[in-house]
């Protein structure tokens, strides 16, 4: 049995999928640690590890709802071999010391210009500390990560060889005999985009980095901050009517099928989320997609390689995790042609700080509005919360026309 929390995030990820095999042992995957870390995530994670083994920790983007509280739960857990919540075996998690793309200056910084880095890191946090969503943990402590991990001394990005979590550098792992994990992105190019926005910032001031830690703070908090500039234009565009953050189209028969055509489909291109790890855990009988905030183009791309039979299509697995918390940005019409199941999850409260109410209702009509898979009789639609603006999806002549259910729980079982 394969158990999945989703814990209560906010409008974030925080995920224990926990593997139980048949010799009573569990195989434990930590996904992301967004937001209400102290009263949610915290608790939950003392309760349901009790001092096992976190086989991997995944980190697996620099995004607010995605690490907020990582940094924190590592300072909580303690050194490496203490592990007071839980054994860490391996922390994934892609930051500068791993983009080795560009060549790095070999020599010593000198005053002045560690002088200008503190500086960028000291303006920066401060810039990104807009939105406080716990008293307790703030941007600055938010991105110390790469540092936390360091001083704790967590095995970090083994897998990988001590380099980027990638699709060029590492296809699978196996976890243990019967639990394997498949990379499905970032692929090098997606990586090599947030390097060179990163770089050409630090150019601005002057400055050509080496391979001090001191560039992994920075380098944290320039993604950060470029979540919070995207998030301000939206906002804008959100203010001069130009999208609207509260017209939800009427859901009914005849609006799923209109909106599950796609029409009006753009494409995600934050580098941040074209940086996401994404994988498919397999077991001996089951397998499920966890697509962080990946591009549907990435993932469709990669699984076409792994399952290379377009007669096979949609390949099922026994439970997906929607790309970006069900934005239709990331969840294309063309994914959901390759893919389904019958448990699709959804991490989200819908009060995104931009005016987003994920999950988007193309995305849901895109998947309720297919044929069936000939082993199951209907898809089962998982939310950690309920979700007022999907309210109108629960609706019993919907529900029995397209054979979907939709419920509210934290724990799914697959």
């Amino acid at each position: 049995m394969i158990k999945i929390h989703m814990f209560l995030a906010g409008y974030g990820d925080s995920l224990l999928v926990q593997v139980e095999k048949k010799e009573n042992t569990t195989v434990n995957l930590m996904i992301d640690c967004g937001l209400f870390y102290k009263n949610n995530i915290l608790p939950n994670l003392k309760r349901l590890l009790k001092d096992q083994t976190v086989n991997r920790f995944i980190i697996t983007h620099y995004d607010k709802d995605h690490i907020q509280s990582a940094s924190k739960f590592l300072e909580d857990n303690g050194k490496y071999k203490d592990g007071s919540i839980a054994k860490i075996e391996q922390v994934w998690l892609n930051t500068f010391r791993h983009l080795q793309f560009s060549k790095r200056n070999t020599e010593e910084l000198s005053s002045e210009e560690v002088t200008k880095v503190k500086s960028y890191i000291s303006e920066t946090s401060f810039e990104s500390n807009t939105e406080i969503i716990e008293g307790d943990i703030g941007a600055k402590q938010a991105t110390t990560l790469g540092a936390k991990i360091l001083e704790k001394k967590y095995p970090w990005n083994i897998d990988s060889k001590g380099e980027a979590i990638c699709i060029e550098n590492l296809q699978e792992v196996n976890i243990t005999e019967d639990v394997r994990l498949y990379l499905l992105s970032p692929n090098k190019k997606s990586l090599q985009n947030l390097e060179s926005e990163f770089l050409s910032k630090l150019s601005e001031m002057g400055l050509n980095p080496n391979t001090e830690a001191i560039f992994d703070d920075a380098f944290e908090l320039f993604n950060l901050n470029m979540k919070e500039k995207e998030k301000e234009k939206v906002k804008e565009k959100v203010n001069d009517g130009n999208i609207s953050s509260s017209c939800i189209p009427e859901i009914n028969s005849k609006s799923i099928k209109i909106l599950s055509k796609g029409k009006g489909y753009e494409k995600d291109t934050s580098f941040g989320n074209g940086s996401s790890i994404s994988f498919i855990l397999e077991t001996e009988d089951k397998k499920i997609l966890f697509l962080a905030d990946a591009f549907a183009e990435d993932v469709i791309d990669e699984l076409k390689k792994r399952y290379p039979d377009s007669s096979e299509y949609p390949i099922f697995f026994d439970a997906i995790k929607t790309s970006h918390h069900g934005s239709f940005k990331n969840n294309s019409p063309e994914l959901f042609k390759i893919i389904d199941s019958d448990f699709f999850l959804f991490s989200t409260n819908g009060n995104h700080p931009c005016g987003h109410k994920h999950p988007d209702v193309e995305t849901i009509s895109c998947i309720i509005n297919r044929l069936l898979p000939k082993k199951i009789l209907k898809r089962n639609l998982i939310f950690n919360y309920e979700l007022d603006h999907l309210k109108n999806f629960n609706n019993e002549e919907l529900k029995k026309e397209f054979k979907y259910e939709i419920k509210a729980q934290i724990e799914t079982k697959i």
